[in-house]
Parts: structure tokens; C-alpha cells; sequence
């Protein structure tokens, strides 16, 4: 995402680490609703590169209005399983493939846009997000694959936060990738 047009890329860019935390705390208090559960969001960083921690699944969205960029939720197996026995009440191999794909799609959908208005709060503009993309295997590739097509627009930062219930099997990682 890209903040408003700050001539100092210093401050743009704290500007940015700012928003991108705000959205995870927003992010974390979402996912502990549904989880019952206390939901922490890790410390923010940044990586040039999307390495995020054995991500297998993920949910990608483009961010469209004062920032622009993409936002992804991603999940490791333990994590994707856990979020079917929620969402679901059941274990991922007896659910329908595509009650499977709905629920994280929605699940996601419901997070991530409680994380982008957390962030168009604080910025007093607005903000929309695009229809989910559901990526079942190679998320964290698929993702800077969709970067790479949004050509010079787009940069390799992307501001990750590990989004976890200490104890729990579930943890999401929230990817925010502002576009340049």
C-alpha cells in the first residue's frame, strides 16, 4: 500500500510500518473473536522478499483508494486445518473442498477488511479491498507473482506480522505490500 504522497520515503515509510501495525492489532482482535481466544499480533517487520515461515495457504486481496498495495492472509497446515475444525466443526478431510474454500475465503474476507478500515480510520480516507484470492498451495509465490504483474507500480516490501493464539495451533501471518 502506499501512503499519501510524503515527499520524505523515511517518513512515508514509518508512516506505512505504522498503518501496517495498526491493521494487525485490528487483524488480531478479529481472529480472537472467533477463536475465543486471546490473539496476539507479533512484532512488525519488513522483508524485501516475502519469506514467510512454511505458509501454504493464503488469501490475497488488492487494496484500492488512499492505499494501494496488496494484503494477503497466510496459513501453514496446522493453522489452515485449525480454522476448518473452527469455522466448519469439522477436520479439513471430511469437509467439502468447497465448504472448505468458502469458509477460509470468508474467514479472511472478514479479517482483512477489518484490518484495511483500522487503517482508513486512522487515515480518514477510504479504502476497499478486492475479491479474495484463495490459494491453496505455493500462497507466498502466488503473491509476489500477482506483485510482479502490477509491474513499476509495485515494490518487493512487505510488512509481515506473525498473528498467533499463544498455546494454539492457529497463527496467520499478515502480509501488507505496498505498492510504490
Amino acid at each position: 500500500m502506499t501512503a499519501a504522497k510524503e515527499d520524505n520515503p523515511t517518513a512515508r515509510r514509518e508512516r506505512l510500518r505504522e498503518l501496517a501495525s495498526l491493521g494487525a492489532r485490528r487483524a488480531a482482535e478479529v481472529i480472537a473473536e472467533f477463536a475465543g481466544a486471546s490473539v496476539q499480533a507479533g512484532p512488525l517487520h519488513e522483508a524485501e522478499t516475502l519469506k514467510a515461515p512454511s505458509v501454504e495457504t493464503g488469501v490475497i486481496f488488492r487494496v484500492e483508494g488512499q492505499l494501494t498495495g496488496q494484503l494477503a492472509l497466510c496459513f501453514d497446515l496446522l493453522s489452515r486445518r485449525a480454522l476448518v475444525r473452527l469455522l466448519l466443526d469439522e477436520d479439513e478431510p471430511e469437509a467439502a473442498p468447497d465448504m472448505v474454500a468458502s469458509a477460509l475465503s470468508e474467514f479472511a474476507n472478514i479479517v482483512a477488511s477489518q484490518a484495511v478500515s483500522a487503517i482508513a480510520d486512522a487515515l480518514g480516507a477510504a479504502i476497499s479491498l478486492s475479491v479474495p484470492e484463495l490459494v491453496l498451495e505455493r500462497a507466498a509465490a502466488r503473491l509476489w507473482e500477482v506483485r510482479a504483474e502490477r509491474g513499476e507500480g509495485a515494490r518487493d516490501l512487505a510488512l509481515i506480522s506473525e498473528l498467533s493464539a499463544p498455546g494454539a495451533e492457529l497463527r496467520v501471518v499478515l502480509v501488507i505490500a505496498p505498492d510504490a
